[in-house]
């Protein structure tokens, strides 16, 4: 009799066994071999687009999906920077290997343009990147020295190294640019913002999205966004990395990075100096920069990160005038900017159940600025005087993102964002400083549809701004794949896009008050209605692309 109780119950055991979902262990790797992390992992059937399951590689690029059926499945893995890649596996398999392929220009897996990994070509959107081994080419000092290299964009630097650089996309104002640093806003309210002092070091990926982009990105994303994200430590043998170099005008540039994972945690701690005197009269510039970024995978399903980046710059201003090498003015010889910058940001993303990718994000950004002249120098009296103008600008909120990924081809995202902008703006010269302050709020929404040769992005996003009010703002991209195949011509894709950006007044704008400047507290967004529509040839197995289109954008000033 006990032995029959103790068969029935192995036999009921075994049968419970093999209900229970099976664990299917993915390990991602790029060409070199070298781990990837942040690449989405989806399990599907072999003869399905339902998806079993999602999750996203953790710092030694490894995920676990869970799988209810024993028949063949497939793996659709996306990172940025390479090919969508698709394996067939079992679920008997211990662990699968899946090694990437860098991507062509037409495949390139990008985040910017739906805020999930999608293939450039079916965002929807116009967006270029550089990756690290590009950006470790590239060298550059600050962020304006790799962003000349991106198409479309425009940089005005004013002469010396650390002068102010300003950005200009599709003919749009130089404050119409978002610039995000580790899913952190760096620019001012308003767009304000210099890219001559921003520091590249240990940055991993630079993607550049041109054209209204407001419905994902709120205000000040009126004709692009840029973004960076630094460095995750991968190696399970800490990595030391340090140098030094120098040049002519007194340059040196000194670096130092210690990365690293191990287990549960990855880590990446680095610092930068550059130094440099500069040719001529009050030219000299300095940047220093420190920062880190610390993940923990608390389980399979759950991870946090968090980073932060301090840096602090001093640029002379010349403000020296030549026509023909003629100098109408002599240089100015004691004026300066002063920055000192902090970012920080913790994100806890969590997988599940089932077809579910959430993200948790809290930040924060603390700007101060100054532009400082001392005395009037001889032979300037037009233009120079005595001011002391200061900017003290903070950021702060926190935002949810949630993805259901309902087919292979199908994708809704929407979340929610609070910000908070506190600022005192003025001259400690013509006091008193103005205060100012915004909280604002919105929703957004998002549809991504990816089937056969037909594209479509749709979504909208309403915003309460506490300057100017209530605003919806809505998005719409299609594409169509009309040739593939070939060995010449590989493929020719149409497009079509209308979006919408708005822009909020600058704190200056709504707030302050000094000699001749009269604020106006009602002023309404800025708003950017844009239109684009193309066709895009892909050449000899996507290595070459090159994309024709007709552009319209109208701006509506604020009132």
């Amino acid at each position: 009799m006990l032995c029959a109780y103790s068969r029935n119950f192995l036999l009921l055991l075994l049968l419970t066994s093999a209900a229970l979902p099976a664990d299917v262990k993915i390990r991602v790797l790029d060409p070199q071999s070298a781990v990837v992390a942040g690449a989405q992992v989806v399990l599907l059937p072999a003869n399905s687009s339902s998806p079993l399951d999602v999750a996203i590689t953790s710092a030694d690029g490894n995920a676990i999906l869970r799988s209810s059926t024993s028949t063949a499945l497939r793996v659709r893995v996306l990172a940025p920077g390479f090919s969508p890649t698709l394996v067939d596996v079992t679920p008997s398999q211990e662990a699968i290997t899946v090694q990437l392929e860098l991507a062509t220009l037409a495949e390139t897996v990008v985040v910017s343009g739906t805020l999930s990994p999608l293939p450039e070509q079916e965002s929807g959107v116009s967006v270029s990147s550089l990756d690290r081994g590009q950006l470790l080419d590239m060298n550059p000092v600050a962020a304006s020295d790799a962003i000349r290299f991106l198409p479309g964009a425009v940089m005005n630097a004013q002469r010396q190294r650390g002068a102010l650089s300003s950005l200009f996309v599709r003919g749009g104002d130089s404050h119409y640019n978002k610039v995000i640093v580790d899913g952190v806003a760096i620019s001012d309210p308003g767009g304000t913002f210099d890219l001559g002092v921003v520091p590249l070091q240990e940055a991993s990926r630079m993607e550049f999205l041109r054209g209204a982009q407001s419905t994902l990105y709120g205000s000040d994303a009126m004709t692009s966004v840029l973004q960076t994200w630094t460095r995750t430590g991968s190696s399970p043998t800490p990595e030391l990395v340090f140098g030094l170099e120098g040049g002519n005008f007194n340059t040196a540039d000194g670096y130092l990075s210690f990365a690293g994972s191990r287990g549960r945690y990855d880590y990446n701690i680095f610092a930068n100096q550059f130094n440099t005197a500069g040719q001529g009269i009050n030219s000299e510039y300095s940047n220093s920069s420190q920062g880190g970024n610390v993940g923990v995978q608390f389980s399979p399903r759950a991870q946090l990160r968090v980073r932060a980046q301090h840096s602090t710059n001093r640029t002379g201003i010349a403000g020296e005038w030549n026509f023909n090498a003629d100098p109408l003015l002599p240089t100015d010889s004691d004026q300066f900017a002063r920055q000192n910058n902090l970012l920080a940001g913790a994100e806890l993303e969590v997988t599940g159940p089932t077809r579910w990718q959430h993200r948790f994000r809290g930040f924060e950004y603390h700007h101060k600025r100054i532009n400082v002249d001392t005395f009037l120098d001889p032979g300037r009296e037009v233009i120079d005087f005595p001011f002391h103008a200061i900017a003290d600008i903070n950021r702060a909120g926190f935002d949810y993102q949630g993805d259901y990924l309902e087919r292979s081809w199908a994708q809704t995202t929407f979340g929610y964002q609070f910000e908070d902008e506190n600022a005192f703006v003025g001259d400690l010269t013509f006091p008193p400083l103005t205060h100012g302050l915004r909280r604002n709020q919105a929703v957004f929404g998002q549809q991504t549809f990816t089937l056969a040769r037909f594209s479509a992005v749709t979504g909208a996003r309403f915003v309460h701004n506490t300057t100017f009010g209530n605003t919806a703002i809505p998005r719409v991209g299609v594409g169509w794949q009309l040739l593939r195949g070939g060995n010449i011509f590989s493929g020719t894709r149409l497009r079509f896009s209308y979006a919408t950006g708005i822009k909020a007044p600058r704190f200056e704008e709504a707030f302050a008050r000094g000699q001749g400047i009269i604020p106006n507290p009602d002023l309404k967004a800025e708003e950017n209605r844009a239109f684009e529509a193309g066709i895009q040839p892909s050449l000899y197995a996507g290595k070459y692309s090159f994309f024709g289109k007709i552009l319209q954008q109208c701006v509506s000033q604020s009132d």
